[in-house]
């Protein structure tokens, strides 16, 4: 009897060390599993930054150092549309190489130019928040200025001069100067790190300026937009109907299509404008609020919240990269004066 219970009760350990065993070597493989994909995502965020990076951002410094040259022959001096493209253009230059250059030296030559000194963690955040929040509300300039010279042509001739679209710049730049000016005292160097200087303005920063934030950056700026554009598209549709029932027949057959082209055309640009503005400005927002209240302790879903961060990220400079692209693209006198810079002959 003695000798059946000492071989069940070997044959008991036996089976859970072999229990052990199975249970340990399937959390190995799993931890290792972990390991690898940790391993891979980090990589992809590198590349991301490595390589994506210098792409926009070359073609953004370029194509709106080639709009200003444009906007120049154009004498954007004399028009308030050009005036506005230009400030936008000089906006975006700021935001590519405040923000994204940033990101392409740190991932790929592991310098933080935020991190210098106490003076660059301060300027850098002041300037990077400000530029992208000024860059909308001059997208929301172009669209009123639009808005008025479809709806009120009269009112526009008196309203939109330069001295008043100046004023209105420079109103602008004083607001979001002040609204962003908090970064001078809240923020400094910490452990070698560009962090918010104590517990208060920590909390401000993550609960309460986020907010603020999203509202100014792309909020409310895409609710003004999608407003107006609504206005606008109804303006041009009345105005080209007005026009085909003016015109003599012959005449209307020849440019009836011209016109519905351009009306498609037109609309088309600034539905996707301001569809391209929400969608790439909006994410990361959203983003920002999501971290603040979700912080993960294990490196798997950290190495994926940063993938997803690099993405969204990159999608909003993306804007700040192309955003001449969707005011020029459907403009044949930007294209021709484009041609003429590069000592083509234009047309006509």
């Amino acid at each position: 009897m003695t000798t059946v219970l000492q071989t069940l009760h070997e044959n008991e350990n036996g089976s859970l060390y072999l229990f052990n065993t199975s249970a340990n070597n399937s959390n190995a493989s799993e931890q290792s599993f972990n390991i690898d994909e940790v391993s891979t995502l980090n990589s992809v965020e590198s590349y991301l930054w490595t390589y994506v990076s210098p792409v926009l951002i070359l073609v953004g410094v370029f194509g709106n150092c080639l709009s200003i040259a444009v906007l120049r022959k154009m004498r954007f001096w004399r028009r308030t549309p050009l005036f506005l493209l230009v400030v936008l253009a000089i906006t975006d230059i700021t935001v590519l190489l405040d923000g994204l250059l940033r990101y392409w030296i740190n991932y790929a030559f592991e310098i933080d130019i935020r991190t210098l000194s106490d003076a660059s963690c301060k300027i850098n955040l002041f300037v990077i928040y400000f530029a992208m929040q000024y860059s909308s509300w001059i997208l929301v300039c172009m669209i009123i200025d639009r808005f008025l010279k479809t709806n009120f042509p009269f009112l526009y001739m008196r309203v939109a001069t330069m001295k008043k679209t100046c004023l209105i710049v420079l109103i602008l730049f004083i607001i979001l100067v002040g609204i962003d000016l908090h970064f001078f005292w809240t923020n400094g160097i910490i452990d070698g790190e560009c962090d918010d200087l104590n517990e208060k303005y920590h909390n401000f920063g993550e609960f309460v300026f986020v907010y603020i934030d999203i509202v100014i950056l792309s909020a409310l700026p895409f609710l003004i937009m999608l407003i107006l554009n609504v206005f606008i598209y109804r303006a041009l549709k009345r105005h080209h109907e007005f026009r085909s029932a003016s015109v003599v027949q012959s005449r209307c057959s020849r440019r009836r299509g011209n016109r519905r082209q351009f009306s498609k055309k037109l609309t088309r640009m600034l539905l996707f404008n301001s569809a391209y503005f929400l969608l790439s400005t909006v994410p990361i927002s959203v983003y920002f609020i999501y971290d603040s209240y979700v912080k993960f302790k294990d490196d798997l879903n950290n190495a994926r919240k940063d993938v997803a961060w690099s993405v969204l990220y990159l999608f909003q400079y993306s804007n700040y990269s192309l955003n001449f692209v969707w005011y020029t693209a459907y403009n044949k006198v930007f294209r021709e004066k484009a041609k003429e810079i590069f000592g083509f002959k234009p047309k006509g």
